[in-house]
């Protein structure tokens, strides 16, 4: 690699410029190649597919000898934090659009909703009349946007949070109820209705088995809501959430970054700092200053070939529950009740399949310990279709995507028609006209492990567990002094979704080790 450009010169301080190659290019990879470009420095990302995205992209299936183009890893943007999403040039480039309904949550056989009012003071109105809820729901709302002020501004910062950070700012109080403290405690002190702790559980359970009772299980609820681009909630990308990644490898490309595709990585020599890889039958080899792994971390140990990092990373908890059905329509998609409000048809539906605490709890639980197929949970449904009709984006089919737990990792989505049918059933028991859907496809944790490589088919890459969340959530020898470092290796970094804070397309964990390698190089 040529190292023949002048470094870019700040008042008082110079920097030089650095070689950095990214692997991997998902939406961190992408993110950091852009940030450590625009920051003066030579990058080239290398991608094992053929294309740019990661799990963020497109595929098809053929019916009545059509193309239906769905996606088959991520539906929704939600995560991204809005400087990012301007920073990157992504702001001009993509449509975006958050439904201005407020979710709907249905409960078991309950033909109508209860809305998810943006109001407090309206939510707390509907929580009592439909759920009884006697609680402090008011003050929930309070001390969520509390913490999620403390995490967006970590994330700016680009800062490894610590619990002397988060004492200093939120007080010894807040840090044990939604920092430390279990999501049972949390949801204990706010609510006294089973059914809306029953709905705030479900951000705790999304990307693995995590026990509502174990230490720091409270903190994912506020993580989950720390989205800037929508403030806390979820939306949708003009002509498909793969945009958005087609469009940051065209900005990345046209800013600099060389962009290899269809390039496998064989081999990492961290101290020697080379990256090996095949592309086309021909073995190439970069020397870099920097190598930045936008991996999961346990390709990311593989990759530097260390035995003890690799068993350390192994012994993690990985294990993914999360399966996801697309239901492809020939017509819009009417769902049952539409009161005509503006959006109605494009907000996000929550059918909650249990409505205890305790139920949920062992749904949760029993499909990590044992070989189950489904352990029903809940239903997130993405309406794709309507969005997309609201952005004008026109299709001869119209998609709903519904993202569900629990799932065994056992077994393929082929394999089991059964559960794709009850599935299929249960969404289709809240919409008005059912024969208007012409194909479903069902795509379990086992799918999604092979398509993505994610480690047991997790969505996050590692569970957002006791002792791999917060702080925890690093693979770094020295986390004090360089956080995303990839273990002992000074000069290897690992951004993936398995790094703090964790995926969903948000980009942030690839933003805050850009920000760290420039720092360092200071």
């Amino acid at each position: 690699m040529s190292r023949d450009t002048k470094p870019r010169r700040k008042p008082g301080r110079e920097r030089r410029a650095l070689d950095v190659v990214v692997v991997g290019a998902g939406i961190n990879g992408l993110v950091a190649a852009n940030y450590l470009c625009r920051g003066g420095h030579r990058v080239t990302l290398i991608e094992r597919k053929p294309r740019v995205g990661g799990a963020c992209v497109s595929a098809r299936m053929r019916h009545g000898g059509r193309n239906v183009v769905y996606a088959p890893g991520a539906s929704v943007l939600g995560m991204m934090q809005t400087f990012v999403f301007t920073e990157t040039g992504l702001a001009d480039a993509v449509a975006v659009f958050k439904p201005r309904h407020p979710e709907l949550v249905y409960f078991k056989d309950e033909p109508d909703p209860v809305v998810f009012y943006g109001s407090a003071a309206r939510l707390a109105g509907e929580l009592r009349r439909k759920c009884d809820e006697r609680g402090d729901v008011a003050g929930f709302e309070r001390d969520l946007e509390i913490v999620v002020r403390f995490l967006r501004r970590g994330f700016r910062a680009a800062t490894p949070p610590t619990l002397a950070d988060a004492r200093k700012r939120l007080g010894g109080r807040l840090t044990s109820r939604w920092i430390t403290g279990s999501a049972r405690a949390l949801l204990d002190h706010y609510f006294t209705s089973d059914r809306v702790k029953v709905f705030y559980a479900v951000s705790v359970t999304e990307s693995g088995c995590v026990s509502l009772d174990e230490p720091y299980s409270a903190f994912t609820i506020a993580l989950m809501s720390s989205g800037g681009i929508f403030d806390g909630k979820w939306g949708f990308v003009k002509g498909g959430i793969w945009k958005l990644t087609e469009a940051l490898g065209a900005i990345d490309r046209a800013l600099g970054v060389r962009i290899v595709v269809n390039a496998k990585v064989t081999a990492i020599d961290p101290d020697a700092r080379t990256v090996s890889y095949s592309r086309r039958g021909k073995r190439r080899r970069l020397v870099a200053d920097r190598i930045v792994l936008a991996t999961d971390p346990l390709t990311a140990a593989r990759l530097v070939n260390d035995e003890a990092l690799i068993g350390k990373i192994s012994a993690k908890r990985f294990l993914g529950t999360s399966g996801k059905l697309v239901m492809v329509f020939d017509k819009p998609v009417v769902w049952k009740g539409d009161t005509g409000a503006r959006d109605f048809a494009s907000a996000l539906p929550v059918i909650m399949l249990a409505d205890t605490l305790d139920g949920f709890e062992r749904a949760t639980l029993r499909a990590g310990r044992t070989s189950v197929d489904f352990a029903p949970g809940f239903l997130e449904i993405y309406p794709e279709g309507p969005a997309m009709r609201r952005l004008g984006a026109r299709s001869r089919f119209h998609i709903i995507s519904v993202f569900f737990k629990n799932l065994g990792f056992d077994r393929r989505g082929r394999d089991l028609p059964a559960v794709e049918r009850r599935v299929s059933d249960l969404v289709l028991a809240k919409i008005a006209n059912p024969d208007d859907l012409v194909r479903t496809l069902l795509l379990t944790p086992k799918d999604l492990s092979e398509a993505f490589f994610f480690p047991e088919g997790n969505i996050d890459h590692a569970t957002l567990a006791h002792g791999q969340t917060f702080f925890d959530r690093n693979y770094s020898a020295d986390p004090q002094r360089s956080f995303y470092q990839l273990g002992r290796y000074a000069d290897v970094f690992v951004c993936g979704a398995g790094s703090y804070p964790c995926g969903s397309v948000a980009g942030t964990p690839g933003y805050m080790c850009a920000q760290q390698i420039m720092r360092l190089d200071r």
